[in-house]
């Protein structure tokens, strides 16, 4: 347990977010995210089998698909 957090908090203090943090961070579930990866809707950084995510240029990604109100 003490592991994981100090973990979690370098890669927050690093800006990186791992899958379930960006799940969390967008309201959706890891699926989703696993399924805007496949479909290359979000940027990932891959660190040898890891995947992480700049929670920033998520939501520049996702910008693209905003619908604006009438």
């Amino acid at each position: 347990q003490e592991a994981y957090n100090k973990s979690s908090k370098t890669l927050m203090q690093s800006g990186l977010l791992n899958r379930k943090q960006i799940a969390d961070y967008l309201g959706v579930s890891e699926r989703t995210i696993s399924n805007m990866m496949s479909k290359r809707i979000i940027p990932v950084i891959k660190i040898g089998k890891s995947v992480r995510f700049d929670p920033y240029n998520v939501r520049k990604a996702l910008d693209k698909y905003e619908i604006e109100a009438i």
